[in-house]
């Protein structure tokens, strides 16, 4: 059954998502990184390129011809056949098919909507029974 991992109390979102994914291709794990739209995607493959000064994080659209040979796949529309292992959820709700992926990993910020946000999916994610792990990033 799916797995959902929630990491709260992030200062930095999109650094932490980033740090995520880096975590993720280390442990020769396949990724998803869903998306809200082409600005969200430009800025993620940004980070992804240069993440630190010598490390980059090979990665490429979902759609892409190379996608098969490489780890991580960036998106902005989830399709609803995939299967894949791990999903990083940037996009704007909770994803329609959970079940398809081993892992959802969700980042809540600590402004008032990203915690409204993250208390809607954990909610919605609970109701449809799935086991749920909290990690709280305050202090880290």
């Amino acid at each position: 059954m799916t797995r959902i991992d929630f990491y709260t109390n992030v200062a930095q979102p999109q650094e932490f998502a980033c740090k995520l994914a880096a975590t993720v291709f280390r442990k020769q794990e396949r990724l998803l990184v869903w998306l809200e739209d082409e600005r969200a995607f430009d800025t993620f493959s940004n980070r992804l390129w240069c993440i630190a000064d010598t490390q980059f994080i090979a990665h490429c659209r979902l759609d892409a011809a190379e996608a098969a040979q490489t780890p991580i796949w960036l998106t902005t529309a989830l399709p609803t056949e995939l299967q894949h292992p791990v999903l990083l959820n940037l996009g704007p709700e909770l994803p329609p098919a959970p079940a398809q992926f081993s892992r959802i990993l969700e980042i809540v910020g600590t402004d008032e909507a990203a915690l409204d946000t993250a208390r809607h999916r954990f909610k919605a994610y609970r109701a449809l029974g799935y086991a749920i792990q909290h990690h709280d990033m305050s202090h880290k």
